[in-house]
């Protein structure tokens, strides 16, 4: 009986930690409660625009974000919790892709969903703080130490409802993760 009770209990935590739905509460925060260590490089990135800061919870955990318009991009700069650079997302239109990749995006999308409208892509980098400084402020060219994934919002129809979808590619285009958004109650708004 207590075998089974562990068993059972260990493929619940599994079920829930595996999870295919996105949560996520983003609210703004002013400069001086994200960590030291991302004030730091961000001031040190001299930004010609304001910067806006938020903290971010969601199945992740929780992180910071740093916001800013730079050269007809908006770029978000995520940190975790100690002020470490996760990524650099930099928001284009899909259009503006490779073509190739857009037609590999396309299939993929096609092949899981009856219908599909891209509302969003963004690029997300990955490296350390001194290469994602030079790719963004000197316009390097991406090094095989970088890595570049393409993070899309989705509005697809699965089975007979459409939902919003976040999802995430390797640079060849092959799916990394699928989260379907988690709906809001609107009796239980979380800001």
């Amino acid at each position: 009986m207590m075998k089974n009770l562990l068993i059972v209990s260990i493929l619940l935590i599994s079920s829930i930690s595996f999870s295919q739905e996105k949560f996520e509460k983003e609210y703004r925060i002013d400069f001086s409660e994200a960590p030291q260590k991302s004030q730091q490089i961000i001031t040190k990135w001299e930004f010609p625009k304001k910067v806006k800061w938020y903290a971010e919870e969601s199945n992740d955990g929780k992180t910071f974000e740093a916001k800013t318009c730079f050269q007809k991009h908006r770029y978000s700069i995520e940190f975790s919790e100690i002020g470490n650079i996760l990524d650099v997302e930099k928001t284009v239109k899909f259009k503006k892709l490779e073509r190739n990749l857009q037609l590999i995006i396309n299939k993929a999308l096609s092949k899981n969903y009856k219908k599909f409208k891209i509302k969003k892509t963004q690029i997300q980098l990955k490296g350390t703080e001194n290469e994602l400084y030079k790719m963004i402020f000197e316009l390097k060219s991406i090094t095989k130490s970088i890595t570049r994934n393409y993070e899309l919002i989705v509005k697809a129809k699965k089975d007979n409802d459409y939902d919003l979808y976040e999802i995430l590619f390797d640079e060849n285009g092959n799916i990394i993760k699928e989260l379907k958004f988690k709906p809001i109650n609107s009796i239980n708004l979380e800001f």
